[in-house]
């Protein structure tokens, strides 16, 4: 299965701290953090690698060539504009060589997931997408996500401050038949654009994913992220 790196945001609440890098190549313990997502995606037995860069992409492309681990192929694109989630998604179709694909954004990882009962449980599936989603003790920076006892997505609750729950982790299992469901061309939000009409059509379901959510989009994330990877790594 192929992996997609929606890689194009800005980080623009990193950029005081790092006001010359994209996000990709921000260090975490050391390592560029798309190093960190390369090595988890290849512990998932992903060996194939479309980076959908944006912001700085020629640096990013850069490191690739530079960088590319053995036994892994990736391919690099770089969007005209910001196109957002959706809209760097659609962009990047003509690069999507498997059917289904994973997605992933370009700050997360779920370091915890059983990637064999994500695979399966897509595979088992009807669902065009199946996205990961994890608990969050304060869920307030995100939004939640609400699902029926059959897993599918019912609601996308707006970031406000409540006390937990379930999050969406960043990370998706996508049949081809999703691209029908993006307008090409246009800016575009996966979380806001597109999943709220694939949940009303009901091909959207959920993945219970074990924690932590490791997101590096905030100095305190980049923390959390460097404490947690420095005691799990090997």
């Amino acid at each position: 299965m192929q992996a997609i790196i929606l890689a194009g945001g800005k980080g623009t609440r990193l950029r005081e701290l790092y006001p010359d890098t994209p996000k990709a190549l921000i260090p975490i313990n050391g390592q560029p953090f798309i190093s960190w997502q390369l090595k988890w995606l290849a512990s998932a037995g992903i060996h194939a690698v479309h980076v959908a860069a944006g912001y700085m992409a020629s640096s990013v492309r850069e490191w690739v060539e530079a960088n590319t681990p053995a036994g892994m192929t990736i391919t690099l694109s770089e969007e005209p504009e910001a196109l957002g989630t959706a809209g760097g998604l659609k962009y990047v179709e003509k690069f999507i060589q498997t059917n289904p694909f994973v997605v992933v954004n370009g700050d997360t990882l779920l370091p915890m997931i059983d990637w064999y009962q994500f695979m399966e449980t897509h595979r088992l599936s009807s669902a065009a997408v199946t996205m990961a989603v994890t608990p969050v003790a304060q869920a307030g920076r995100y939004g939640t996500v609400e699902f029926d006892d059959s897993r599918l997505v019912s609601a996308f609750l707006e970031k406000k401050e409540r006390a937990a729950g379930w999050v969406n982790g960043g990370l998706y299992i996508m049949n081809q038949e999703t691209m029908r469901h993006i307008t090409p061309d246009k800016a575009l939000s996966l979380e806001e654009d597109v999943f709220p009409v694939m949940s009303w059509l009901r091909i959207l379901q959920v993945y219970l994913a074990d924690p932590p959510l490791l997101d590096m989009g905030t100095p305190h994330g980049i923390q959390e992220m460097e404490v947690f990877l420095s005691s799990h790594s090997r």
